[in-house]
Formats: structure tokens, C-alpha cells, sequence
């Protein structure tokens, strides 16, 4: 399988989309990553990894260049922010952050991605959280960032399925990344991509 992944570097957290992404290699897929950082990009040596700035046109349509070009089974977005502390004590730093990555990063993304995701198109998954969809298990802002996406995924179906096209639009709602470990969400990564209809899969 092929696999276009936004997000593939270690930043802040666990490093997610890399770590899954080497792991997918390992299985014999052919990976694509692309980042935002440029100097992560130019040092990255165990496969592909492009930066681009999803913020402004010319980043969007390299990414549907890429998408057309590499024609990939599955494009996964691995991005995404959280702060464990409670509303009070938050910076408003970190609020922006959550939202930005886990809210209007997405939007974006899927907005450049997912009319290439309709019928026999790749499968495009979102990073999720059991935060977003279990009561008391995440902090609050970062809980209702994550809940956005389970809507989101939702209405965007809904929209594509109204003109008469199944969209794989699916979301992977994960528990603590270190818990879970990152052979399990490569797993579930390879499992939601060969669905022929969208699936939202927690994993708790």
C-alpha cells in the first residue's frame, strides 16, 4: 500500500507520525511524509518527507499535485496538539495551539484532500481521541478540540453522500499514544485504509 502521511516528524509529543510511518515502512508500504519544518525535512533520510505550509495555496495544491502524482491508498493526517492541564491554567498559547492544530488544521486538510477521497480514491483518516468521545477522559479544551473531529467526519459524509458519493472519510480515535503503542495504531492505520466505506474505530 501507499501511504501519504501529514505530520510524519517528532515534534512536541510522542512523535506519532514518524514512529508509524518507519513502521509501515518496515511492512513494505511505500510512505510519503510530508511536515511543516523544513529542517526536519532536509535531515530525514528513512523515506520521503516533504515541508509544505498548509496555510496558503501554493501548499494546498502541492499536496493535490502529490496526491495526483503518487496516487496513494491512504492519506493519513497524524497532526495534532494537547495540553493536559486544566482550563484555568492554560496559556492562552497552548488554547491557540489545540485549536489550530486539532481544529483548524484539519478543516484545511481535509478540505484540500477529500474530494480525492470519493469513490475508488484513496482513504484519508483523521487522528482522533477517546477524549473527544469519552466523558472524563481528557483535559477540557484538548477534550473538545478532539470532539470536533466526530462531527466534522460526520457532516462531511453526509455533504458528499448527498451529491452521490461515498467519501472514505475516517477517523481513528486513539487513548494515550505510550499505552496503546505505535504497532497497534500502525495496525489500525493499515485496517481503517482498506475499508471501501468510511469507519470511525476507538481503540480503548
Amino acid at each position: 500500500m501507499k501511504f501519504l502521511v501529514y505530520g510524519a516528524t517528532k515534534g512536541r509529543g510522542d512523535g506519532l507520525g514518524r514512529t508509524v510511518a518507519l513502521s509501515l515502512l518496515k511492512r513494505g508500504h511505500r510512505v510519503q511524509g510530508l511536515c511543516r519544518n523544513a529542517e526536519k525535512a532536509a535531515v530525514e533520510k528513512d523515506f520521503p518527507l516533504e515541508a509544505i505550509d498548509l496555510q496558503n495555496e501554493v501548499g494546498q495544491n502541492r499536496i493535490k499535485q502529490l496526491i495526483r502524482e503518487m496516487d496513494p491508498d491512504v492519506i493519513w493526517s497524524a497532526c495534532g496538539s494537547g495540553y493536559g492541564e486544566p482550563l484555568w491554567t492554560l496559556a492562552q498559547e497552548a488554547i491557540k495551539e489545540m485549536i489550530e492544530a486539532n481544529v483548524h488544521n484539519n478543516i484545511i486538510f481535509c478540505k484540500t484532500c477529500a474530494p480525492s477521497c470519493l469513490d475508488g480514491g484513496p482513504h484519508l483518516i483523521l487522528t482522533g481521541s477517546v477524549a473527544g468521545a469519552l466523558e472524563g477522559t481528557g483535559a477540557a479544551v484538548y477534550a473538545g478540540t478532539k470532539g470536533f473531529l466526530t462531527p466534522f467526519v460526520r457532516g462531511q459524509r453526509a455533504e458528499y453522500a448527498r451529491q452521490g458519493h461515498n467519501a472514505k472519510i475516517s477517523l481513528l480515535l486513539l487513548p494515550s499514544v505510550r499505552l496503546t503503542g505505535f504497532e497497534l495504531i500502525a495496525d489500525a492505520i493499515e485496517f481503517v485504509g482498506r475499508q471501501s466505506r468510511a469507519i470511525e474505530l476507538l481503540i480503548n
